[in-house]
């Protein structure tokens, strides 16, 4: 050991200067990640302040993610070249988490939004509102001649959201045709459609045109959602409108955010042709 004993800390010093737990060090120097510099015939070990650049430098490379496999061999090799490397290599990785991460956030905003304007609106009132166009990522074509059943929908549901990198917290509607209304078939959807980053991509576009709507805040559960309609249609009935050829179902409150199935809110918006009048 040196003369100047002060220049050498025992492990457990060495931890507290860096700030550590003991164990991190006992585990480093097992692995031959990072050693003591002088290691005693009793087995004491013994780490110099000179040291703390190089624990440092693992430090770093731990917090940019890197394994400490990895962070050994990078010890054991480094050079300017290899830095290089490593510094474009992370870069490109926190890039994409910092994607990942404001994707999240607009999810988690979205999300918020459309919760809190739900508790904001008056439920299950049908009344002509005007709406502007809108535009969305959509998916392949559902309707057929029969009702869609709940396992072909939910399997539509979870391929749609894969293709469309849409998660369960995403903005989420479904389209169907004003005749399946009146035939009854509520369940055969035309398209699910989600608003995201890539509602502008080509070929994937559904719109909403801008126009007249009979709208509703229905609350309740999905499974009492064709008496709605059956009122959408005596309403539009009553008052002399002539619906259009599509309605839209927007998901407000759904499992996310209501336990109980008949607090789930849905926006439901049927096609009017021309401007209704009033009444």
């Amino acid at each position: 050991m040196s003369k100047d004993k002060n220049e050498y800390l025992t492990t457990g010093e060495f931890a507290k200067f860096c700030g550590i737990p003991k164990h991190i060090l006992f585990h480093y120097d097992q692995i031959k990640l990072f050693q003591p510099e002088i290691i005693k015939e009793n087995g004491y070990r013994y780490y110099s302040f000179r040291q703390f650049d190089t624990f440092s430098i693992i430090s770093a490379l731990k917090r940019l993610g890197m394994p400490l496999k990895e962070i050994k061999k990078y010890m054991d090799e480094r050079n300017p070249e290899k830095l290089v490397h490593l510094l474009e290599e992370k870069s490109n990785e926190v890039a994409k988490e910092i994607t990942k991460l404001k994707n999240t956030k607009r999810e988690i905003e979205s999300l918020k939004e459309l919760t809190e304007n739900a508790l904001s609106v008056e439920y299950n009132i049908i009344e002509p509102a005007y709406h502007k166009s809108m535009k969305a990522l959509c998916s392949t074509l559902m309707d057929n001649d029969n009702d869609n059943s709940y396992p072909s929908f939910l399997t539509e549901l979870i391929a749609f959201r894969n293709n469309s990198n849409a998660s369960m917290i995403d903005f989420l509607g479904a389209s169907l045709t004003i005749d399946n209304i009146r035939d009854k078939r509520f369940d055969s959807f035309s398209y699910l459609y989600t608003k995201t980053n890539n509602a502008y991509k080509k070929n994937n576009t559904l719109v909403r045109k801008e126009g007249w709507y009979l709208q509703v805040y229905y609350k309740g559960s999905y499974r009492n959602i064709s008496e709605m309609y059956t009122k959408i249609m005596q309403y539009a009935k009553k008052h002399q409108i002539e619906l259009g050829k599509n309605a839209y179902e927007e998901y407000l409150i759904f499992e996310i955010g209501a336990k109980d199935k008949d607090d789930y809110v849905t926006l439901i918006l049927a096609e009017v042709e021309g401007e209704p009048q009033k009444h």
